[in-house]
């Protein structure tokens, strides 16, 4: 009787976020991505037309017998428990019938929910005779770094740091356009101004009710009795179709990114620049040996999940880029899937995995607002600043963002105009902070900066104290004036988008493509 075997890798966020090192975080992903894909550990244990999913921390295959995928699974785990010390699978076995693909596939996904709240965690042994602490993790020291052999380090880390040329070559085909310019591997190299404050954004992408789609997919594929054979095809056709869309949407932030480097020359040297609206926030990149580093990293990918990390300045555009390629996507068999983005800009060398969490929380609070309204559409939710361990998001909304009865932020956003177009990210990028004539990084309201500035203080006292103040500034300059949407400051009387603009007006690069870098990517 044919058996199905689903592994799920468990704690991957843990895993790969357990170092503060970029380089590490780098390799643990990579090693994320080896254990569970056709040219990885799964080479060499199983057929490659056996293999019904593989990626993305998850794997799907079928064997003729229990006594196969016994097998498979012992050689399995031991491959990891070897080459990727510290991470944990969970396996489930079903067999089925002829028939019975789609129904076994509905119980697999349970049974794997069921087993991963049942397991018993691993309790290591930690080496009660080692005294010597890992500099990275702080577990017991099993070697030291080669480059400098002063510094102990755990088996985890040594075995990641063993695989950082392989963790390189798995983003090279992003890049491939591009000959001169590769990720980088230390957060300094991100572009970071020197003399101001360098902040870096972690950016969290994921779709948009995905496994409902796809339990309503499996679901009626059961009930009408579809033929294994065609289950099956379907199948790998919307997970690889899932896959190529996450690969498009990071390869439409990569092209956005160098579409818009300049080339200049700055104090006598070539130099490379990101250049975009305000021209303010341009900033040089930085270059090691004799390639140009790009001022993003790309971390986690699998399928419609997306973890990447950039500076801080054009975290919101490149997050806006990725889910405008998902607003537009079809999924053979399940459709459009809408997405939602959560961004985390905290200082340079902030704790990692506390970064991702926030990015993690806050695109979640998109996606909770987006299912209250019962809307199909994309959205995003960031925060400036770290968040102490254990905050919610909606604590840190209550505690910083409501005064008098008033909510001063309009977060999260969602993508797309759509009916309210005040409460879209389209209107606060394009009007309420960049249209020429009414935005606050606008003609007019950029030469009166201290009464952009003292918008803080006014929404905190409320909608009259906005409109009382503008009155009297328009005594004096009668172009001054908010968008018609918000004439008060405010929406509803009871909700302002203005801190939300505030805090990104010396943030937030639109980045714009140089026009003779977009002639030579035609060429190309």
């Amino acid at each position: 009787m044919p058996v199905l075997t689903a592994i799920d890798v468990t704690g991957v966020q843990r895993f790969v976020f357990s170092s503060n090192r970029l380089r590490d975080v780098v390799a643990g992903s990579w090693l994320v991505y080896w254990s569970t894909s056709n040219d990885g550990a799964l080479n060499g244990l199983v057929a490659k037309e056996n293999i019904l999913l593989a990626g993305g921390g998850n794997v799907i295959v079928k064997f003729e017998s229990i006594d196969k995928a016994c097998k498979f699974t012992s050689l399995y785990t031991r491959s990891l428990h070897d080459k990727v010390p510290g991470l944990e699978v969970v396996v489930v076995h079903r067999s089925f019938k002829d028939g019975g693909l789609a129904k076994v596939l509905q119980e697999i996904q349970v049974e794997l929910a069921r087993m991963k709240t049942e397991r018993i965690p691993a309790s290591p042994l930690l080496g009660l005779s080692v005294t010597a602490a890992c500099h990275e993790t702080g577990l017991p020291a099993t070697g030291f770094d080669e480059k400098d052999p002063a510094v102990p380090l755990s088996k985890e880390v040594l075995k990641r740091r063993e695989k950082s040329d392989n963790a390189g070559t798995r983003w090279a085909s992003f890049l491939h356009k591009y000959p001169g310019f590769a990720f980088p591997l230390e957060l300094d190299q991100l572009g970071r101004t020197y003399g101001e404050t360098s902040l870096i954004g972690v950016v969290h992408v994921d779709g948009n009710g995905v496994g409902r789609k796809i339990a309503e997919w499996l679901s009626t594929k059961a009930e009408n009795g579809v033929k294994d054979a065609d289950v099956e095809l379907e199948y790998r056709d919307w997970s690889q179709a899932i896959d190529r869309l996450g690969r498009e949407a990071f390869q439409a932030a990569v092209d956005r990114v160098r579409q818009a480097i300049k080339e200049t020359v700055e104090d006598d040297e070539e130099s490379m620049r990101i250049t975009g609206q305000p021209a303010g926030l341009d900033f040089r990149l930085t270059k090691v040996d004799d390639d140009w580093m790009l001022p993003l990293r790309p971390i986690l990918l699998g399928g419609d999940d997306l973890t990447f990390v950039c500076d801080g300045r054009i975290a919101l555009d490149l997050a806006e880029t990725i889910l405008s390629i998902f607003d537009r996507s079809t999924i053979p068999q399940l459709g459009k899937i809408s997405a939602c983005a959560g961004v985390a800009i905290v200082r340079g060398h902030a704790p990692f995995i506390r970064a991702y969490k926030l990015a993690e929380s806050l695109c979640a609070s998109a996606k909770c607002m987006l299912k209250e309204k019962n809307d199909p559409d994309c959205a995003l939710d960031w925060h400036v600043g770290a968040s102490r361990p254990g905050e919610s998001v909606s604590s840190i909304r209550e505690k910083q963002y409501r005064a008098n009865g008033h909510q001063l932020t309009c977060r999260p956003y969602r993508l797309n105009v759509g009916k309210n177009r005040a409460e879209s990210w389209n209107w606060l990028s394009n009007t309420l902070l960049d249209d020429l004539q009414v935005g606050l990084r606008g003609v007019r309201w950029s030469e009166r900066r201290n009464k952009v500035k003292s918008f803080y203080k006014l929404v905190r006292e409320g909608p009259e104290y906005v409109r009382a103040s503008l009155d009297a500034w328009q005594v004096v300059d009668e172009n001054l004036q908010l968008p018609q949407e918000i004439e008060n400051g405010f929406l509803a009387e009871s909700r302002t988008p203005l801190l939300d603009a505030l805090e990104l007006l010396d943030l937030h690069l639109v980045l714009k493509p140089d026009d003779r870098d977009q002639g030579n990517e035609e060429k190309l």
